[in-house]
């Protein structure tokens, strides 16, 4: 009884300081939600920064460093008349796929985008699961291990639209200062991905 007593006392005290927060706090302006300091329903006020993207042509561009190890690295030179990227044309393939890259000077595209990590499982009657035509585990809650099936020199479907990750770099000024730094093994991976070896291990390739 007593034990219940100090519970009730506890939430209590808890309402009362609630409460008192939620009628003596002072209101917040719409303007500061966010950090375009504008009303958050008036669309037609906002003021964007102006943007200014590298005119640099295709291996013309300096490389910028990656944000952090094996992050997408950003595209360095103009985007003008290369997007948008269709299904039936990317013309970042043209400079960018390993056969051609080295001749172009351009990035090779990683043998990450030549893998397919997501294989669709097949669920047995009985509950297994099945990946590759091997019983791989019990179904609870999802599978607990990854196949990377290798699509042969062919890019991986999942990885064609260019843009979903890479993006030109603008030369804009920061909402908020930045202090991160990144730590790279080795200067190497500035420019250059080694994220096939990280995702191999624990990944079944059989």
């Amino acid at each position: 009884m007593k034990k219940i007593s100090k519970i009730a006392l506890s939430m209590a005290a808890l309402s009362l300081i609630v409460v008192g927060c939620a009628t003596t706090g002072s209101s917040v302006s719409d303007e500061s939600l966010s950090l375009r300091k504008a009303p958050v329903h008036k669309e037609n006020v906002i003021k964007l920064q102006k943007v200014t993207y590298t005119k640099a042509a295709p291996g013309q561009a300096k490389l910028i460093p990656r944000s952090y190890n094996n992050a997408p690295p950003l595209i360095p030179h103009s985007v003008e008349g290369l997007v948008p990227i269709t299904k039936n044309n990317n013309t970042c393939l043209g400079c960018h796929m390993p056969e051609v890259a080295k001749s172009m000077q351009a990035t090779p595209i990683p043998p990450t985008h030549f893998m397919n990590f997501r294989p669709k499982p097949v669920i047995l009657p009985d509950g297994k699961l099945v990946k590759q035509g091997k019983v791989v585990a019990k179904v609870n809650g999802g599978a607990n291990e990854v196949f990377a099936t290798p699509t042969h020199g062919k890019l991986y479907p999942g990885r064609f639209n260019c843009t979903q990750c890479h993006v030109p770099q603008a030369n804009v000024k920061p909402l908020v200062k930045n202090t991160f730094t990144p730590g790279f093994k080795s200067k190497k991976e500035m420019h250059k991905s080694d994220l096939i070896n990280t995702l191999n291990q624990g990944v079944n390739t059989d």
